[in-house]
């Protein structure tokens, strides 16, 4: 169990590095060259993946704690599978919206607690907006946080202005669904039909890129985030901290939670639901 102190420390760490590599990140968006690759399994990677990932491990290393990043992911399961405590990192998520320009990518930092996300930091900064959430506390969201190269924020200025989430709460109206913006199956418009069935055409269907639909879910602007897509752990981390901490949850199509730090990275097919739905 960690104590208040160590909370502190590691939330103001993983709050600052997602800020320090967002300015990075932003300084490449705003260039003429994003230096795109495809990865192994023909994903893109960009120079933005890249740096923000040097840049977050070097950062978080000054805690001591163990980092599992996307582009670190060829880590055996036998180095990692005795962690109690480590860092679960998407150094720049929605490489997709990344690339043409739309502006919803974030970056994704997640303290891993026995296997399931304890701690998570999403930062969006095209948008200057953050998430953050730690066990003890609860979850919250802060607007205009700009991109910022020598970030160093102490833990009492980044609660300052904090808006506790949900920040909105459920009303009458229609079932807001978010799903993806570059990723959807048959799967997902299946999904839709039967929340139709359900609750009758007063459904309304959203699309995000990134972890910013975890967030929304989390916010109280939507009910519903279903993906039927590949994902992998580093994902849906930190995003699933926020939401959870705020009090929704994230189940797979089996109605069990999200298991972290399997043999397999990749995810089940899953809905998060909030804390205002019943099912």
């Amino acid at each position: 169990m960690l104590q208040r102190e160590q909370i502190d420390f590691l939330l103001t760490n993983a709050y600052n590095a997602s800020i320090r590599a967002g300015a990075k990140v932003m300084e490449i968006y705003r260039s003429d060259d994003f230096n795109i690759n495809l990865k192994s399994d023909s994903t893109p990677i960009t120079l933005a993946d890249r740096e923000a990932h040097a840049l977050i491990k070097n950062f978080l290393g000054r805690t001591r704690i163990p980092l599992m990043s996307e582009e670190g992911r060829n880590m055996l399961y036998e180095e990692r599978c005795h962690w109690d405590l480590f860092w679960l990192i998407d150094p720049l998520d929605g490489t997709k919206e990344f690339i043409k320009r739309n502006g919803e990518f974030t970056i994704n930092i997640a303290l891993m607690v026995d296997n399931v996300p304890s701690m998570g930091v999403v930062y969006v900064p095209c948008f200057n907006k953050i998430y953050f959430a730690d066990p003890e506390r609860g979850a919250f969201s802060k607007e205009n946080v700009v991109p910022d190269e020598a970030a160093d924020f102490g833990i009492a200025e980044i609660y300052a202005s904090a808006r506790k989430l949900p920040a909105i709460e459920r009303k009458n109206g229609p079932v807001r669904i978010v799903i993806s913006r570059s990723h959807v199956s048959p799967e997902t418009h299946h999904f839709i039909e039967l929340m139709k069935m359900k609750h009758g055409e007063n459904v309304t269907v959203i699309e995000r890129g990134s972890s910013m639909k975890f967030c929304m879910v989390a916010e109280g602007e939507a009910d519903y985030y279903v993906r039927t897509t590949r994902t992998f752990e580093w994902d849906t981390a930190a995003g699933d901290a926020i939401a959870t901490t705020a009090g929704a949850r994230t189940i797979d199509l089996n109605q069990e939670t999200l298991r972290y730090n399997k043999t397999d990275l990749q995810n089940p097919f899953f809905v998060c639901r909030s804390k205002f739905i019943e099912d």
